[in-house]
């Protein structure tokens, strides 16, 4: 009976510790300040996505579900970068 409360607080205590790495690593890589690199790679998936959402060779539903998809893009880039870097 002993035994078995120590496995499971034992587990519990790795799980608790698998959370605690997961989220710090995940503020860690959302406080990095963004390079002008990354910024220009996003602005340039955002170009491509736009040209994909106006191919003539898709369909109607492809292109407006990729358009929206674009304005996604657009507006979380904004938020990131401040809203005049999307011009």
């Amino acid at each position: 009976m002993r035994r078995d409360k120590l496995k499971f607080h034992l587990v519990m205590f790795g799980c608790a510790g698998f959370v605690g790495v997961a989220l710090a690593s995940l503020a860690y890589v959302c406080t990095r300040p963004q390079t002008a690199g990354v910024q220009a790679a996003e602005r340039a998936a955002i170009t491509r996505c736009w040209e994909r959402s106006r191919a003539p060779d898709r369909t109607e539903i492809y292109r407006r579900a990729q358009a929206d998809s674009c304005r996604e893009m657009v507006k979380q880039y904004e938020h990131k970068f401040g809203a005049g870097a999307a011009s």
